[in-house]
């Protein structure tokens, strides 16, 4: 006889795995941005800037959900920390390519340790925050060597 996983263990792999492959091709605009930067005479550079501070963003929202939902957290450092990164993020993407991808490198560094603390609360799943690790990581790496580049 075959054993199914049990309703809310598929839904838990299911959703895993669509996040995984979202946050994968999250990534992908950054490596066309290395790509544009290093073959096209950064082509690219002032779209992936945006798409950048839309990233960061979206994080921060999700810190937001974190601060009005989770009981374990302090709701106020988060909120406020959220929004200046938000806050940081246009400000990266008005900065010319050399600062502005810098300081994205920084605050996509900066979010990735706030979702740390959030994994040690328990507040993320284990693979959650691997995935969190994994893109953020190819995204601050990415960032540090365009703005190195321009």
């Amino acid at each position: 006889m075959t054993s199914f996983p049990a309703s809310a263990d598929r839904d838990s792999l299911l959703t895993a795995r669509i996040a995984w492959g979202l946050a994968s091709a999250g990534a992908l605009p950054f490596l066309a941005g290395l790509a544009g930067m290093m073959f096209w005479d950064g082509a690219l550079t002032g779209h992936i800037q945006i798409y950048a501070a839309v990233i960061a963003s979206f994080l921060c929202g999700m810190h937001w959900g974190v601060a009005l939902l989770a009981p374990r957290v302090p709701s106020v450092p988060l909120l406020l920390g959220s929004n200046a990164a938000a806050l940081a993020a246009w400000a990266a993407a008005m900065a010319p390519a050399s600062i502005g991808f810098l300081a994205f490198a920084a605050l996509f560094a900066a979010l990735a340790a706030i979702d740390r603390l959030l994994h040690r609360t328990g507040i993320w799943k284990a693979w959650f925050w691997r995935l969190r690790l994994t893109i953020s990581a190819i995204v601050v790496v990415t960032c540090l060597l365009i703005g190195i580049i321009a």
